[in-house]
């Protein structure tokens, strides 16, 4: 089966064409199909939810790849959830299945992809399911490098060998949808920040312990002494208060105290023992001229207890509904208090404090907001700034191979040339990746992770493995003595290691060692990567965990200067810290992190 997307198949020359008309017509069906692969992963990265990202693969997939079916799954906690599907018959659109029951979930698991070409001779496929399918063989890329939420599987009715070029072409748009709906997520929570943001309005709500900030907040409001100066005068009652009232808390806030009656701002009153519990309820003023005679109250509790004779308390409620207290005032004595001039004052002196305790809020709510866009703003500028500058290179390189191949056609010389530019293009995709994980923690609410038990040191050597292919002269020697499983987020793991090894190799001495330590000691798990070189002036070393520094050492490094701050974000998802030494003997970066609370 030849795909014209493929550009490793065989090209059948026609009689009456020459070679080169044969190769030209293939080299512009490669390039149209390069075009639409390029055109489908952009439209797929813009997709600004779920469902575009979704309907962007479905709408490209199956054409590009050339099979006879799609399907696009999301992982649900432990099940694989087959959200859509484009093919010549149905499959599994609307089903869920177990992750462990499935190739779907095999790829989310190990995060890598699965080629299938005849699926009776692969142990991982559930027969069961693809009975009453046309499916024969198929290839399954999962969607998210790191953590999978997902995996795109494409394919084909007959037993078959999918090329090169179509498991990549799948494989692309897996990538693609991974961005898109990182993007979704990443948008999804700056969009929750403004709710965020109108959550601090205060909670008045009869869970809330601690009321310091209240009282402190009344205390702020420089006419409450005055308005109970007035009340007291308009009134010639003893003592006024601003009190904060819950269900089961009675507070004072602030207070005018002529009768020595003892309450000062802190202080409380058993909540039975008043009357403000009722006004909580009701949201109505109490009031009464004299106890004694008064018909309602005169065998009411609370007169009895604080021997009172005269009592005014109306509730002060703020602009979103909620009850936050009352301003009352009490006295021994009978007072004319239960009419309307009095009633009128009170009232409005409550919304005046209401207004004032709003007003604070809103002040502090922006403010807040303030900070928060000048944080959004900044990194925006540094985005901009940096995306620029880093982007430049491999872009450039990709428009220099696409130029080539354009003008020469396909030539023995082509795969080298579409090796360097997935080079390129995998270079961008590393440097976006860090961007998000960058707007993650600095926008997200830090970096999430997956925690399960693993062997970490098997974890480790695999990435001491790939930087040794990767940097072949240089030295690292590394021992780890980690004998039990450690609860950890493996791939997280695994990626703020090697950011601190790349570290430890860009930095030091070309013909130094790299050592590496890794042990569990009193209950924490210790990881060590130091170096030889020149030593980090000191004050710089609190600068080193900073987005965007690329070290005033080698100021010509390239790189977004964003792993060491990825590496401290993956530390402290995992309740550990990343400490640094360094001295003219070496430089030492070490992980801690309790084992207990992984």
């Amino acid at each position: 089966m030849c795909n014209g997307a493929n550009l490793s198949c065989n090209t059948a020359i026609v009689p009456g064409k020459t070679t080169d008309m044969a190769l030209h017509e293939f080299t512009s069906i490669s390039l149209t199909s390069l075009s639409s692969l390029t055109e489908a992963t952009a439209r797929i990265a813009g997709a600004r939810t779920q469902d575009e990202v979704i309907e962007a693969v479905k709408a490209s997939a199956r054409a590009l790849i050339g099979c006879q079916g799609i399907a696009i799954i999301r992982r649900d906690g432990d099940l694989c959830y087959y959200v859509e599907e484009d093919a010549v018959g149905p499959l599994w659109k609307g089903q869920r299945f177990s992750t462990s029951a499935c190739i779907s979930g095999w790829v989310m698991i190990h995060g890598e992809t699965a080629v299938v070409p005849d699926i009776f001779k692969d142990e991982r496929i559930p027969h069961d399911l693809y009975a009453d399918t046309f499916v024969k063989a198929l290839v399954m890329a999962p969607v998210g490098a790191n953590n999978p939420v997902g995996a795109i599987g494409a394919y084909w009715s007959n037993p078959y060998q999918p090329s090169q070029w179509e498991i990549e072409t799948l494989e692309a748009l897996a990538s693609a949808a991974t961005s898109a709906f990182e993007t979704v997520d990443l948008i999804g929570s700056l969009s929750s920040d403004l709710a965020q943001a109108r959550s601090l309005l205060p909670d008045y709500s009869d869970d809330q312990g601690d009321f310091s900030k209240d009282i402190e907040r009344v205390g702020g409001i420089a006419a409450v002494p005055t308005i109970l100066d007035v009340v007291l005068r308009m009134t010639g009652m003893g003592f006024a208060a601003v009190a904060r009232v819950t269900k089961d808390r009675w507070i004072t806030c602030q207070s005018l105290d002529h009768l020595g009656f003892g309450l000062k701002p802190g202080d409380e009153l058993p909540i039975e023992s008043t009357l403000c519990n009722e006004i909580r309820d009701h949201r109505e003023a109490v009031v009464f001229d004299d106890s004694a005679v008064d018909p309602l109250y005169k065998d009411y509790h609370t007169p009895r207890i604080y021997g009172l004779r005269s009592y005014i308390s109306v509730p002060i409620i703020l602009s979103n509904g909620q009850f936050f207290g009352s301003l009352c005032a009490i006295d021994p004595n009978p007072a004319k208090v239960n009419n309307p001039q009095v009633l009128g004052t009170f009232k409005l002196f409550a919304e005046l404090i209401a207004h004032h305790l709003d007003a604070d809020e809103r002040l502090k709510l922006t403010q807040d907001l303030l900070v928060r866009e000048q944080q959004v703003s900044e990194l925006r500028e540094q985005f901009i700034a940096v995306l620029g500058h880093d982007l430049r290179n491999p872009i450039a390189a990709v428009d220099a191979g696409t130029s080539r191949l354009m003008k020469e056609g396909w030539t023995e010389r082509s795969p080298l040339v579409l090796k360097l530019m997935k080079s390129s293009i995998a270079r961008m995709g590393g440097l976006v990746d860090n961007v998000m994980d960058l707007a993650r923690a600095r926008l997200g609410g830090g970096i999430s992770l997956e925690i399960s038990e693993h062997d970490l040191s098997t974890t480790l050597s695999h990435v001491i493995d790939e930087l040794r292919v990767a940097h072949p002269e240089r030295n690292i020697d590394a021992d780890f003595d980690i004998p039990v499983p450690v609860l950890i987020d493996r791939l997280r793991m695994a990626q703020m290691f090697s950011n601190l090894v790349s570290n430890a190799l860009t930095h030091g001495v070309e013909n130094g060692t790299v050592g590496i330590r890794g042990s569990i000691h009193e209950g924490h798990l210790q990881l060590s990567v130091s170096n030889h070189g020149v030593p980090i002036p000191a004050d710089m070393l609190d600068k080193l965990f900073q987005p965007f520094r690329r070290g005033d050492l080698r100021p010509s490094m390239q790189g977004l200067g964003l792993g060491l701050y990825i590496a401290s974000e993956i530390a402290k998802a995992h309740k550990g810290t990343i400490a640094v030494h360094s001295d003219d003997v070496e430089t030492r970066f070490t992980f801690s992190m309790p084992v207990s609370a992984a």
